[in-house]
């Protein structure tokens, strides 16, 4: 169920980040930003589909030999949360539709409090 639950994150972060990272303009249109400067987003899909996607389907394939790198996503994915929180709190983002930046938020506060609850609930499916 936890490892099903992984890959489950880990195509819904492939999704996410293919948007960013092929159609940053498109998310940028949702959301009414500015499209002066969006090459940030490709480099955050370029992130979220990296490190998300593929890291997580390798912990799904072999979780017990890849803990180091679950912990590297688990710390990235909190590093990524708070600078999404702290941008949103200081009205950081040139988007006026803000419902798609607050769901964005939100999955990463969910998908963080989860893999931290993984880590430390869970720690045995990692153990050799």
């Amino acid at each position: 169920m936890i490892r099903k639950s992984l890959l489950l994150i880990s195509i819904f972060s492939l999704l996410y980040g293919l948007i960013f990272l092929l159609a940053p303009n498109f998310f940028a249109e949702i959301t009414a930003a500015e499209k002066t400067n969006i090459a940030w987003l490709r480099n955050i899909g370029a992130s979220i589909s990296g490190l998300l996607f593929v890291g997580l389907l390798l912990v799904y394939k072999s979780p017990k030999k890849n803990y180091d790198l679950f912990l590297i996503i688990t710390i990235t994915s909190i590093l990524q949360t708070i600078g999404l929180i702290f941008s949103r709190f200081y009205n950081e983002f040139s988007a006026q539709k803000t419902l798609i930046i607050d769901f964005t938020i939100y999955s990463a506060i969910f998908v963080s409090i989860y893999l931290v609850y993984v880590l430390i609930k869970f720690n045995s499916i990692f153990k050799k």
